[in-house]
C-alpha cells in the first residue's frame, strides 16, 4: 500500500451492488481494477457534466480483494444506481 493514505491500498475493484439493475454496469467494467493515483480528485470532478448528469455512483463498500497473480489489494466499489 503505497496511496499516501494509510490503511488505504493502492487500487480499487469496480464491482455492481447487489441492488443494482441489470444492464446498468456495462460487463468490461465489473471486476476491473483501477490504480487509485489515476482517479480524479473531487475538485477535479466538480462541475463536470458526468457528476450533473450522473447516473449511477461508486461508493466504498468496506471489501477488499486480493489479485491472485501478484498479490496486490484493492477496495471494492459498489456502482449504485
Amino acid at each position: 500500500m503505497t496511496t499516501g493514505d494509510p490503511g488505504r491500498p493502492d487500487y480499487i475493484v469496480i464491482r455492481p451492488a447487489a441492488d443494482l439493475p441489470d444492464g446498468w454496469l456495462p460487463v468490461e467494467l465489473d471486476g476491473k481494477w483501477v490504480d487509485r493515483t489515476s482517479l480524479p480528485t473531487r475538485d477535479q470532478i466538480q462541475g463536470s457534466p458526468a457528476v450533473q448528469f450522473g447516473t449511477a455512483v461508486a461508493v466504498p463498500s468496506g471489501r477488499f480483494e486480493i489479485r491472485e497473480h501478484d498479490g496486490a489489494i484493492a477496495e471494492v466499489y459498489e456502482i449504485r444506481p
